[in-house]
């Protein structure tokens, strides 16, 4: 199994069980791998900043519903969806990149729906937009076709496979038309033995001086 398979498992992986901390060493695991396969930080780099805003967003959470005091904790929980946002915007960024290198939309879809989602976590349909977000990229990381490198082997007309090409500048030059015996033998003017005029092939008589050929 390639690295780039691998890394297609363990994001895929990850996805499913993103709520647990093995999901996410897993996904940004998997995430970091295809980022290097493609050869594009995009689709990794803004990973470690979203999940250090999520966990920030987690943590003010947590603390906002066990403040006792309700005007207290109103602001932090309110600080903590403007957090939980950003992470989102940073996740969703990732996988439109992602779609860009790899051309499945799948991973477009799921980050669009993560980001609503997380504009929507104040309800419970948002929670549930952000985990069929994720479903949905895991999806996308099990159907991910990876196209294979070049091997060089494929070689064009008019040359055949491994026949070299012709060297730079060479251009065939045109055959030139043949004539055959009789055309040439028919094309060369006759003179008159007498006078030494040209006469036509076929004349039997010399047009300058009249004698007989």
């Amino acid at each position: 199994m390639t690295t780039v398979e691998t890394s297609k498992i363990l994001a895929g992986v990850g996805s499913l069980i993103l709520g647990s901390i093995v999901g996410i060493i897993l996904f940004m695991i998997g995430m970091k791998g295809l980022s290097e396969h493609y050869k594009d930080d995009r689709v990794y780099n803004g990973l470690v900043t979203g999940g250090i805003l999520l966990i920030i967003s987690w943590i003010l959470f947590f603390v906002g519903v066990s403040t006792l005091l309700i005007l207290i904790g109103i602001p932090i929980i309110i600080a903590a969806f403007i957090f939980a946002i950003a992470s989102a915007k940073y996740i969703r960024n990732c996988f439109n990149a992602l779609a860009e290198r790899s051309g499945e939309n799948l991973f477009r879809t799921a980050g669009s729906l993560i980001w609503i989602g997380a504009i929507l976590s104040i309800l419970i349909v948002g929670f549930l937009l952000i985990w069929v977000g994720f479903i949905i990229a895991a999806i996308g990381f099990f159907t991910l076709k990876v196209a294979p490198t070049s091997t060089g082997n494929y070689s064009a007309p008019p040359y055949g496979y491994n026949a070299p090409p012709p060297p730079y500048g060479y251009t065939q030059s045109p055959q030139a038309p043949q004539q055959s015996p009789t055309s040439a033998g028919n094309s060369k003017a006759n003179f008159c033995p007498n006078c030494g005029a040209s006469v036509a092939p076929d004349g039997t008589f010399c047009a300058n001086c009249g004698k007989q050929i």
